[in-house]
């Protein structure tokens, strides 16, 4: 993965593993071009930043959305925790540390992303380990 001084942000990270892992890999892009969804990611102390995820393409840039599909919320230590493949989403949410909501916060949407994340975070892993 990056150094640690070019991830010392979670927007970032975000980027490495979107952006480099996950839409990086050929054979994700089939699960990527399944759903359209915007993300929100709300980090404490940092910036917001966004995730959009439309026909087959990633990309992170930094703002906020009015409507998110999904919005996230987390402390940065947990988002990096995440991200790093040493904690899982699923884990930080029963934990009350990692919040999920938004119009497609239901189990399917909230499966789809971290299903998108564990994707991310593997192919990233994989890329940078060859």
């Amino acid at each position: 993965m990056v150094g640690k001084k070019e991830s010392t942000t979670s927007y970032n990270l975000a980027y490495e593993v979107f952006v480099q892992g996950l839409a990086g890999e050929p054979e994700n892009k089939d699960f990527v071009s399944r759903h359209n969804r915007a993300i929100q990611f709300n980090i404490e102390g940092e910036e917001s930043f966004i995730v959009d995820v439309q026909d087959g393409n990633v990309d992170v840039r930094k703002g906020v959305l009015d409507d998110p599909d999904l919005a996230v919320v987390a402390n940065p230590d947990v988002f990096r925790q995440v991200f790093r493949g040493r904690s899982s989403p699923c884990e930080a949410w029963m934990d009350d540390q990692w919040w999920v909501g938004g119009a497609f916060s239901d189990y399917v949407g909230t499966s789809w992303l971290m299903r998108l994340i564990k994707r991310g975070v593997s192919s990233r892993m994989k890329q940078v380990f060859q």
